[in-house]
C-alpha cells in the first residue's frame, strides 16, 4: 500500500515551496483549504484502512458489520478526497471511469447497502436487493445475498482485500499524477 507514501511526497513538496510558489499553486484560500482537508482526509482514512486490515473485523458479528460499513465509507471518503485534490491542483474535473477497482468499490457499497437508489439506475436495469448475514466473512473473502427480479437469487462472494489492493494502486497512481502535476506547473509557472 502507497497511498500513505504518495501522498506524503504530496505534503512534503507543498511544504517545501517558497512563498511565491505557494502562491502560484494556490491563487486563494478556497483552493488551499480543499488542499489541506482532502490531505488529511487521505491520511486519517488511509491511516485507518491499513490499521484495521492488519487487525481484522471482529469476531463479535454486529461489531464486524459496524467495521465492515466504517471500512467501505472510509474508501468512499479518500476517493472523493483524492478527486478534490485532484481539482484544487488541476482546476479540472478528476475523471475516475477509467479506474476499473475503484468504481467496482463504489458500486459494491452501492449493491451491498440492500435498497439501491433508484434514481440512479436505468430504467431498464433489472430490480435488486442485497443482504449481507452477520457471519458475512473477512478480508479474504465475504459473501452477501443478492436477489434479482424476477425470483433470482445468488450468492456473490468478494475477495475484499484484493478489491481494496486494487484499488489502492490506482488511487496511488492517482496521487502520483497530482504530484506530477504540480511539479511541472510550479516549474513551467517560473519560466
Amino acid at each position: 500500500m502507497c497511498i500513505g507514501k504518495e501522498s506524503q511526497n504530496i505534503y512534503d513538496y507543498v511544504h517545501s515551496l517558497s512563498s511565491k510558489e505557494h502562491q502560484i499553486l494556490f491563487e486563494n484560500e478556497e483552493i488551499y483549504s480543499a488542499y489541506y482537508v482532502s490531505m488529511y482526509l487521505i491520511q486519517d482514512t488511509y491511516g485507518a484502512i491499513l490499521s484495521h486490515r492488519e487487525r481484522g473485523f471482529s469476531i463479535d458479528p454486529l461489531i464486524a458489520y459496524i467495521e465492515f460499513w466504517g471500512i467501505m465509507q472510509a474508501i468512499i471518503i479518500q476517493q472523493d478526497s483524492i478527486s478534490e485534490l485532484y481539482h484544487s491542483v488541476t482546476w479540472s474535473k478528476h475523471s475516475t471511469e477509467n479506474l476499473k477497482n475503484w468504481q467496482e468499490i463504489r458500486r459494491l457499497r452501492n449493491i451491498c447497502a440492500g435498497h439501491p437508489a433508484r434514481k440512479d439506475r436505468p430504467k431498464g436495469e433489472p430490480l435488486t436487493r442485497t443482504f449481507m448475514g452477520r457471519g458475512f466473512g473477512n478480508y479474504s473473502e465475504f459473501v452477501y445475498e443478492k436477489w434479482e427480479h424476477p425470483d433470482k437469487t445468488t450468492h456473490p462472494r468478494v475477495k475484499l482485500s484484493e478489491l481494496i489492493s486494487s484499488y489502492e494502486h490506482e488511487a496511488e497512481k492517482e496521487l502520483n499524477c497530482i504530484y506530477q502535476h504540480m511539479q511541472t506547473y510550479i516549474t513551467y509557472s517560473l519560466k
